[in-house]
């Protein structure tokens, strides 16, 4: 059986888009396994029955820091392991998904001649997926305008067209009306969470609201018509109840509205030395192509939070568009590997 690799980490938007192509390469017959750093990636990789392998991962710190003095021995280190690793199991081809995590098993494949294909979700490449794109066999892009890849979409994990609203409906209480689902991202976010609490009266007298809030939150109002939850194991029958979503601007939640046919209002996390303002580049580039409304975090208040949903809401839902961007990055994938066997 040909292995296929699997690489990214350090947040969802880099795992679940990988899980996404790993779903679609199983399909095809490959074997796949995940290489990352075990961080949630890890966890996500035994949830969906992926073998996990570590390496040590090498993160560059914005602005100056005395740990980026360490990234060229951590690095050297971890694509040893990496090596390790893609030879223990003999892989035919390494899908990366960007980011620090990904970049030793990368350079562990250049050096081995083994094909790369890295993947871009967000507007503009990341420092590690613009490095790997330098000697990658092919780089994927999620969005049209993004230069120096081929564009196919973002990746999409099959069982979210599977959602059962009625389910979700029961399980949390919801009656008839529109739901509006929101959530910050994987770790949640304390700014939204704040302005959500402030807004809960005039969210509820909108429609039903479900607010993700994340594990560490402060604890949520109480309010008819408001359900707080700590995190989601069932957020595919959650969008399949909602109308509309309220969420951060990452590449991975924005297709996943977008594609499941859902209103959306963007609350981009701002460039600052945690974030290089992808996600405000992610939410224009959707604006601009009538897919969401806009809401910049300066800018974010109860006012603005009830007259954004109330404007989704009086919109009507678009129906699912199931791209098959997983399916078509897997066969690009099999091609490749299909290729390389051809030339040894």
């Amino acid at each position: 059986m040909r292995i296929v690799a699997l690489t990214g980490g350090g947040t969802a938007g880099h795992v679940m888009p990988a899980v996404a192509v790993g779903q679609s390469l199983r399909k095809l017959g490959f074997g796949v396994i995940f290489i990352g750093a075990g961080g949630m990636e890890k966890e996500i990789a035994a949830h969906y029955k992926f073998k996990f392998f570590e390496t040590e991962a090498a993160k560059f710190h914005r602005g100056f820091s005395a740990e980026n003095l360490k990234i060229p021995f951590v690095l050297r280190r971890a694509e040893k392991q990496a090596e390790g690793i893609l030879s223990e199991h003999r892989v035919t081809a390494v899908f990366a998904k960007g980011g620090y995590v990904s970049l030793p098993t990368c350079l562990a494949a250049r050096a081995m001649k083994i094909p790369v294909i890295n993947h871009e979700s967000d507007y503009s490449m990341g420092l590690s997926n613009k490095l790997i794109a330098r000697f990658a066999r092919k780089t994927l892009t999620s969005f049209p305008e993004t230069p120096g890849g081929i564009f196919t979409g973002n990746p999409i994990r099959e069982e979210l067209f599977s959602g059962n609203a009625e389910r979700a409906r029961k399980k949390y209480g919801l009656g008839d009306g529109k739901t509006i689902l929101i959530f910050g991202g994987s770790q949640g976010s304390l700014r939204i969470n704040k302005c959500v609490y402030e807004a809960v009266k005039g969210l509820t007298n909108l429609g039903e609201v479900v607010h993700i809030v994340g594990k560490n939150a402060s604890d949520p109002p109480r309010r008819k018509g408001y359900t707080a939850i700590p995190y989601a194991d069932d957020i595919a029958d959650l969008y399949a109840a909602a109308h509309t979503v309220v969420i951060r601007g990452g590449a991975n939640s924005l297709a996943e509205a977008h594609a499941l046919g859902k209103r959306i209002v963007v609350i981009p996390l701002p460039k600052s030395r945690s974030s290089r303002g992808d996600q405000v580049e992610n939410a224009k580039s959707y604006r601009s192509r009538g897919f969401c409304s806009v809401i910049d975090e300066s800018d974010l208040s109860t006012t603005e939070l009830i007259r954004a949903v109330s404007r989704e809401l009086n919109k009507s839902t678009n129906a699912p568009v199931d791209e098959g961007v997983a399916d078509k990055i897997a066969r690009i994938v099999s091609a490749i590997v299909s290729e390389t066997v051809t030339r040894l």
